[in-house]
């Protein structure tokens, strides 16, 4: 049985076609291999203190089911560190934000590795957050 802090439910999701606009021209953003990310706080948000878009470009990926399996795979690592990443933007005192996390490599990835990059990626994002704030 999955604890209640390791969910990834509706209200966690980015979906709204006006917030993803928002998002895409007023946010930041910043490459981090495998993903380009974008953020932004938002005052919209109260659900949860980050919500996430996740995208893999059919570019990127021709085959739908490889796409699938990368999203599948993201989600699944955003959703065993996101407990950490909410710890650290309450310490930061940061409105809820936005966040969008875009697939950019051209071949799929064990979850190993993304496992790994995923751990500096979210670091990276609170040292942005934090810059952006002033901290």
């Amino acid at each position: 049985m999955v604890s209640k802090g390791q969910t990834f439910c509706k209200a966690e999701r980015l979906c709204s076609h006006k917030q993803i606009d928002y998002l895409f021209d007023k946010g930041r953003g910043f490459m981090h291999f495998p993903f380009s990310v974008r953020w932004i706080a938002s005052d919209d948000c109260d659900v949860a203190p980050v919500r996430v878009l996740i995208v893999v470009p059919k570019r990127r990926l021709r085959h739908a089911v490889e796409r699938n399996r990368m999203k599948r795979l993201t989600r699944e690592c955003y959703r065993l560190r996101k407990q950490r990443l909410y710890e650290q933007l309450s310490s930061l005192s940061v409105s809820p934000i936005l966040l969008s996390l875009c697939y950019v490599d051209n071949q799929l990835r064990d979850y190993h590795f993304l496992e790994r990059k995923f751990d500096s990626l979210l670091e990276r994002l609170t040292n942005e957050i934090a810059n952006a704030k002033g901290i």
